[in-house]
């Protein structure tokens, strides 16, 4: 690819390739972030309300709505939860992350060599590498909720960073 562009035009299409990297990179780290945050304070509660009625199981006033805390809690978490594939969805967003921060530091990595090395094969291998990586992301099939203004305000937020607001 770098063979057959003008140094100038390589270096525009680089910049539109970090700016798309650096975009999902930041989308799905505020998503993992959202649904870990949530994941965290439903099992605290959910856990704290158990051990609540187990405390309160052990006395002879609230035996009954102790046991049915505790045991409610417990099927919330063993039962209903996994059926919403709630690890699967958190644990997704955070490999989503992963990979599109190494394909951001992969692009990055590409332009600071084009600034240091005038050798077009290195660049080249190093290239395909990462849109190897590029691929192989856009091919998973984790099939993760989607929030479509959140796209649209970071797709916003990152053109505008990397001055690239005119085109789209």
């Amino acid at each position: 690819m770098i063979k057959n562009m003008e140094h100038d035009e390589f270096l525009a299409k680089l910049k539109e390739l970090i700016c798309y990297a650096d975009w999902h990179h930041r989308y799905y780290t505020q998503r993992a972030r959202k649904y870990k945050r949530i994941d965290y304070w439903l099992k605290t509660i959910l856990g704290l309300i158990a051990v609540l009625g187990a405390l309160m199981a052990g006395t002879d006033h609230y035996r009954v709505l102790g046991a049915s805390l505790a045991g409610g809690c417990a099927f919330l978490l063993a039962s209903v939860l996994p059926n919403f594939r709630w690890d699967a969805i958190v644990s997704g967003l955070k490999e989503e992350q992963e990979e599109w921060t190494r394909i951001f530091q992969g692009y990055d990595g590409v332009l600071n060599m084009m600034k240091i090395s005038d050798r077009d094969e290195i660049l080249s291998r190093e290239f395909q590498k990462v849109e190897e990586l590029k691929k192989a992301a856009e091919l998973n099939d984790r099939n993760l909720p989607e929030d479509k203004k959140l796209l649209k305000e970071l797709e916003a937020e990152v053109r505008k960073y990397y001055k690239l607001d005119g085109e789209k």
